[in-house]
């Protein structure tokens, strides 16, 4: 909108003193300038007019004729003496000769002063006045004419093909040497007013295109929403091994991508290419686009997934280790499209879409990236598989069986093993003792003294009690200890599996029958059943409790071998999740293997850290407290205090909560435990209580023909006592560590605590010491980090939460962490569920 102001004196022409023109402009000037001498002596003289004039302008082209325009432009100028920049009239047929003397650059005519007001596309089309865009045309069409008959003069050919560039030129001539100033200068105004005629001409057509490009996005929506509807229903169809509904909602999604390709690349490409310059609406088409070849690439990463799964299907003779790579080579090469695909949707806006689909979007995208994630641990778990399984060779394991309903540091007490020999997948042997894992304390040709705390239970160290420490591959090279001198038999490694695991198997393959015993094993029965089996059942009178295992394990391993193939991806998202959540864990002789496993994360191995990095694991075990973990809640509380001089003081309370009825046989029964708490090597205990001791005379005294065990000593280093509290400090896989025993009483409820100080300090540095948290934080502030790594004990369930506060100085400015929330001077961990090992991280600033 012009500003308001002084109506504006109108000048008269000279010629004929009327308003509205000046003299280049009056008509009967011009008149009588064409009488007067013709063209030949015509100088060129160009004005540049401010006032609109209600005659139309003869140099106003329509852009809309497709014939040749530029003949019809006719050039006007007054009757003036010659100018030194007029040039001589060439003869008929001759080249134009040109008299330097006269000739030189015209100089740049100044730019016109303009409103200094920012007007939109759209302000334009819907505000801007008539004689306003009259004005500005006729400026351009000015402007355009001195530049095509400055253009024309210097280069004489006439506006149909360019003749004169098949006319040789002297290099010494005075057109060679004034081209060289005056053809750029032409060049230039020539292209700058093309450019203000496409943006005069823009406005008039942008809501034409617009409204086209809105009929086209929205045919593009509605069939690219619809096959990412077809798509959902594609994938939650694989996961759920529906092969045929998951082929066909595939076909259906590409139906409808396909539809809104065509109209992208048919119906509105030239449209498409126009709009490009418009940032605002081709940002529009763009992600309309992106969401569209997203689709298509999802679709092609479906396809891969369910041929494979078809062919892995038609192969039901070949074996388990076969049927996983079919399965794998067809994964790895989905991969490739869905990262393409998961690229294209990170890009795409979801304000795009019809607002009744955007949270759906949303919601498809983060789901999607976590199923990606889920593919890729898949792929590699695979290939995992078919090295373990004997893929490429004969392999031996030592299988133990946990159970967690009495906790031991790898996950549950050792009720029963197996040897298996296994070739290309297919079990070669399976040998289950029916005793158990007491099988073996007859067989032992060494004895040695148990840990300390073991004596309540056993006066030496023997096979059942092996899973000693935390770190499941020193437990493993234990077990395999204990086998070797009772068996004299070696392995490739030892595998142990919770009870757990049992009823993930079941939850995807379905029951088991055990006609013998009249049984049907189910996900919700299977643990419970087997246990009073074993405790209760005929077989025990005979030593023989764990019969049961070796009558059901082969219906267990027929049940794996005969699973559909539609069953084996979500059986191995089972197993991956198994795994990760240290239900199952590996430990393996060689040492690639044994460095895959723990890279994967299955070894169950306490993590190493640095100085700087606070560490925690809390590990329970019982000892003759029967099966009554399986009626125990435990939480764990965490803080973290940082002082102004950077001293770190740890407080661990751990609460544990006996939900048993007194009496009830194997879970109503008293819980004893023995837990140690693994902090930063070379922390110092400050204080702890609330521990309650067994009573002494119920340990027993080592056999005076027991040795002490080199390997134990070796794995935990005794430092001493605490005199207060009677907590044992020992140095254990880079850890000091702290021990004590609590004793609950069936609907008890007690809790114990730690205090230590960590052996480092928090550090205190300048951001722009660091390069990347001058990224984060301003280079002048003073910054200090934090991290927390808390380990998850297998087997436990247990609640987590932490506090870490810094001085009131001090203010967070980045985290990361499950579950967690800044608060005004440090960090907060919310109550979860530890299923996992688990990494915080917190960088703090202070005040200036």
């Amino acid at each position: 909108m012009l500003r308001r102001g002084k109506k504006p004196q109108l000048r008269a022409c000279s010629v004929c003193n009327k308003p509205g023109h000046n003299k280049s402009r009056c008509p009967e000037f011009l008149r009588s300038a064409e009488t007067k001498s013709g063209r030949e002596e015509t100088p060129i003289k160009m004005y540049l007019h401010e006032k609109y004039q209600a005659i139309r302008s003869p140099h106003i082209i329509e852009l809309r004729h497709k014939e040749n325009l530029w003949e019809k432009i006719n050039s006007f100028s007054p009757s003036i003496t010659p100018s030194p920049f007029q040039l001589d009239e060439p003869s008929s047929g001759a080249t134009p000769a040109i008299n330097p003397k006269r000739v030189q650059i015209m100089p740049r005519l100044a730019k016109p002063k303009r409103q200094r007001q920012k007007i939109s596309f759209a302000l334009l089309t819907r505000k801007m006045s008539y004689w306003r865009e009259k004005r500005r045309a006729s400026m351009a069409m000015t402007k355009l004419h001195e530049a095509i008959i400055k253009y024309y003069a210097h280069e004489n050919f006439a506006p149909t093909k360019n003749i004169v560039a098949d006319q040789p030129r002297q290099a010494n001539s005075p057109t060679a040497h004034s081209e060289a100033g005056v053809w750029p200068l032409a060049k230039y105004l020539f292209w700058r007013t093309a450019i203000v005629v496409i943006l005069l001409v823009i406005p008039f057509k942008a809501s034409t295109f617009y409204q086209s490009i809105k009929q086209t996005t929205g045919t593009i929506a509605a069939s690219g929403t619809e096959g990412f509807m077809a798509l959902q229903e594609s994938t939650a169809a694989i996961m759920q091994s529906d092969l045929q509904t998951a082929e066909d909602s595939v076909v259906n999604a590409l139906d409808k991508f396909n539809n809104a390709v065509e109209v992208m690349e048919g119906n509105h490409r030239l449209l498409q290419k126009i709009v490009s310059a418009v940032p605002i609406v081709y940002n529009e088409v763009q992600s309309r686009q992106k969401l569209i070849t997203a689709g298509q690439k999802i679709a092609l990463g479906n396809t891969y997934l369910i041929k494979g799964l078809y062919e892995s299907q038609q192969a039901v003779s070949s074996t388990l280790t076969v049927r996983v790579k079919t399965v794998t080579e067809h994964l790895n090469a989905a991969i490739p499209s869905y990262k393409a695909a998961l690229s294209d949707l990170t890009a795409a806006d979801p304000d795009v879409l019809p607002l009744e689909y955007q949270n759906a979007f949303k919601d498809f995208r983060l789901l999607f990236t976590t199923f990606l994630d889920d593919l890729e641990n898949i792929v590699e778990i695979g290939k995992a598989v078919e090295d373990i399984f004997g893929g490429q060779g004969l392999r031996r394991y030592l299988i133990v069986f946990q159970n967690p309903h009495e906790i031991r540091p790898t996950g549950g007490f050792i009720g029963s093993f197996a040897l298996l020999d296994i070739k290309d997948g297919q079990v070669v042997k399976l040998d289950i003792p029916a005793g158990g894992s007491y099988d073996l304390q007859g067989q032992l040709d060494t004895y040695v003294e148990p840990p300390t705390p073991l004596l309540l239970s056993n006066k030496r160290w023997e096979f059942q009690d092996s899973n000693w420490f935390a770190d499941f591959p020193a437990s493993a090279e234990k077990m395999l200890w204990f086998y070797r001198h009772s068996r004299k038999v070696t392995a490739d490694g030892v595998i142990a599996i919770n009870a757990t695991v049992l009823e993930r198997l079941l939850s995807v393959l379905g029951p088991v029958n055990d006609t013998g015993r009249d049984l049907t094993l189910t996900a919700a029965n299977a643990i419970p059943t087997i246990q009073q089996i074993v405790e209760e059942g005929p077989e025990k009178k005979l030593a023989r409790p764990k019969q049961v295992l070796s009558d059901l394990a082969p219906q267990f391993i027929s049940l794996i071998y005969s699973s559909k193939p539609e069953q084996i991806l979500t059986l191995m998202a089972n197993l991956s999740e198994a795994l990760t959540q240290k239900e199952i864990q590996t430990y393996f002789t060689d040492a690639a293997i044994e460095k895959t496993a723990k890279n994967f994360g299955w070894a169950g191995h306490i993590w190493p850290t640095q100085i700087g990095q606070d560490y925690l694991l809390a590990v329970n075990t019982n000892i003759q407290g029967q099966k009554t973990d399986a009626e125990i809640k435990q939480t764990i509380s965490h803080q973290a205090i940082v002082s102004d001089d950077g001293t770190i003081t740890d407080t661990v309370m751990i609460t544990r909560e006996h939900t048993g009825k007194p009496g009830e046989k194997l879970y109503g029964q008293t819980n004893i435990d023995y837990l140690r708490v693994y902090v930063p090597l070379g922390s110092k205990l400050i204080s702890a209580g609330g521990f309650i001791w067994p009573d002494e005379k119920k340990f027993r005294v080592p056999d005076p023909w027991t040795k002490k065990d080199e390997f134990l000593l070796k794995q935990e280093k005794e430092i001493g006592f605490d005199d207060n509290t009677g907590t044992r400090i020992t140095e254990e896989f880079g850890k000091t560590v702290f021990g004590n025993w609590l004793i609950l009483e069936p609907g008890e409820k007690k809790q114990i605590h730690f205090s230590y100080t960590l052996p480092f300090k928090a550090i205190f540095s300048k951001a722009n010491e660091r390069a990347l948290i001058g990224k984060i934080v301003n280079e002048e502030y003073l910054t200090s980090r934090f991290q927390l790594v808390v380990q998850k004990q297998s087997g436990q369930d247990t609640n987590f939460e932490s506090q870490v506060i810094f001085p009131t100085s001090w203010h967070p400015s980045w985290k990361e962490g499950e579950d967690c929330t800044l608060a005004m001077n440090g960090l907060g961990i919310n109550n979860i569920e530890l299923k996992n090992d688990s990494v915080w991280s917190l960088l703090m600033r202070q005040d200036q």
